[in-house]
């Protein structure tokens, strides 16, 4: 099966494709194709309008996910904004700084966290399937660790000592978020057929 990716990420379409280990052929989004929208306020909603609004433009299936950080001690953010948390277009960095200085102005060094996963995957007007997992731990107000990308210097799963960014990509995805939904997905593709 063929699916396309909706998302121009490259460190997330690497990511799935690894976790996906060749049953699925994941294809990047065409280039050149207007942004979706992402107005709602759950990761599931998110991921059902970016799955059906680049479906129009595909023949392939798409799938889509809205991930993020939530932290309860924050409110729940970054929430579904963790991506744009420190403003629209603003890179992995700074959205971490902007985390750090939200528990420390809290005095927090660390607080209970979680990675959410949304997945939808969706043809043409219709969606096939929908999965949410997560993953529970803790995000300090030190980062730590070179691997990974968006807040993984900053998180460690619930069970282990270290951080997302200091695991190698195999051990991430023993713990991660879009491990657990892309797992919970392919069983249920034969619904599908």
């Amino acid at each position: 099966m063929r699916i396309v990716m909706a998302t121009q990420n490259r460190n997330k379409v690497r990511e799935f494709a690894e976790i996906l280990g060749g049953r699925v052929e994941l294809v990047p989004l065409p280039s050149g194709l207007p942004k979706a929208p992402e107005t709602g306020e759950t990761f599931l909603e998110n991921a059902r309008q970016k799955a059906l609004f680049y479906a129009a433009y595909v023949e392939d299936p798409v799938l889509a996910d809205d991930s993020g950080l939530v932290v309860p001690a924050l409110g729940g953010e970054p929430g579904v904004h963790s991506a744009r948390y420190a403003g629209e277009g603003a890179d992995d960095g700074a959205n971490n700084d902007k985390l750090v200085h939200a528990l420390r102005s809290r005095g927090l060094r660390q607080a209970e966290a979680w990675f959410a996963c949304a997945l939808v995957l969706a043809r043409k007007d219709r969606v096939m399937l929908e999965v949410e997992s997560r993953v529970d731990g803790f995000v300090y107000d030190e980062p730590r660790g070179e691997h990974g990308f968006g807040y993984d210097p900053l998180f460690s799963p619930q069970g282990a000592l270290r951080r997302f960014a200091e695991m190698s990509a195999a051990e991430k995805h023993q713990f991660s978020h879009r491990a657990r939904a892309v797992r919970e997905l392919l069983a249920r593709i034969p619904e599908m057929t």
